[in-house]
């Protein structure tokens, strides 16, 4: 498409979101995070994988572009075959429900439909976002055990540690997970929720940031699970993802992961600055949510363009 094109597509889009109701969805329940006085795990009811008692729990974090890469390789044909399938299921039913409301604009126009994907690079790339969130953990892949310890030692600055990491453990609570087992936490959003958590701690805050928003996440009248929140975010991404709602800034963009991740960033981003100003509990969490999901939908250019807040 011609940046002309693009342009009008926008303009078109911009004038039915004006006009289109929002229709809000209840966000995943969240739990308070229970305190934790340290990082350690007991060895006597902490389980660790074979990779951990290896040698994979002892090198330093990998970056999100790393992991990215070798996953991108990985044979995904059934995954893919699913993606395929859900999304066009999902852009059918969004043009059926969107053609229900309001068949045509006042203006005598049709509604515009979902941008088209004319590179082959770019329909690739959503089909292994969506593929990737139909990936459970597997205590087989060495890269899952390998995503999910790099996400952990970037969080909480151990990146260059070389100290064993238990694969189960009250550790990952303190990171955000709701058990002691974050692979229960990933249902809906598969590896993909470890993708841009890993992606936002390595890549798409400072690590000052990340410090800040960690320890927010487990202040005694603050705290939020921070792992499930972003979970979260990915699960409404992945939702306009799978629609095609997310295609024209992708075009733009020339870029579906970096389209997704920025959004995904400008998420925690917003969250942290509602969080703060508005001194918000666990109890506001819905409140907040809902807040950030119709933002994603209306205006996720906004979100894609935040810049990273700095803070003393």
């Amino acid at each position: 498409m011609t940046t002309n094109e693009i342009e009008k597509w926008e303009a078109a889009k911009k004038e039915w979101d004006e006009i289109e109701s929002v229709q809000q969805k209840k966000p995943r329940a969240l739990q308070p995070v229970k305190k934790r006085q340290s990082l350690g795990v007991d060895e006597r009811t902490s389980r660790a994988s074979s990779f951990c008692e290896d040698h994979e729990g002892h090198v330093a974090a990998r970056s999100f572009q790393s992991i990215w890469t070798r996953l991108s390789a990985e044979e995904l044909t059934q995954e893919k075959t699913q993606a395929m399938d859900v999304i066009d299921r999902a852009q059918l039913s969004s043009a059926r429900a969107s053609a229900s409301k309001i068949p045509y604009c006042i203006c005598g126009t049709s509604r515009p439909n979902v941008c088209p994907l004319r590179s082959t690079t770019l329909a690739d790339e959503q089909l292994l976002i969506v593929a990737l969130s139909k990936v459970s953990y597997s205590e087989t892949n060495p890269l899952h055990w390998e995503l999910l310890c790099s996400t952990f030692k970037f969080l909480t600055d151990e990146r260059t540690g070389r100290a064993p990491l238990a694969r189960s453990g009250p550790h990952w609570e303190r990171v955000g997970f709701q058990g002691d087992d974050p692979a229960t936490d990933l249902r809906g959003v598969g590896i993909f929720g470890l993708c841009q958590l890993l992606f936002l701690v390595s890549n798409g805050l400072t690590s000052q940031m990340t410090a800040q928003l960690l320890q927010l996440s487990n202040d005694k009248v603050q705290s939020f699970p921070l792992a499930v929140v972003g979970l979260n975010w990915t699960a409404m991404i992945l939702e306009r993802v799978k629609q095609g709602k997310l295609n024209w800034l992708a075009v733009k963009e020339n870029s579906f992961i970096t389209v997704v991740n920025g959004i995904y960033r400008g998420c925690f981003l917003s969250f942290w600055k509602l969080w703060k100003t508005r001194n918000c509990t666990i109890v506001d969490f819905a409140n907040v949510s809902n807040e950030i999901r119709d933002t994603i939908k209306r205006r996720p250019k906004s979100l894609l363009n935040m810049a990273v807040l700095t803070h003393s």
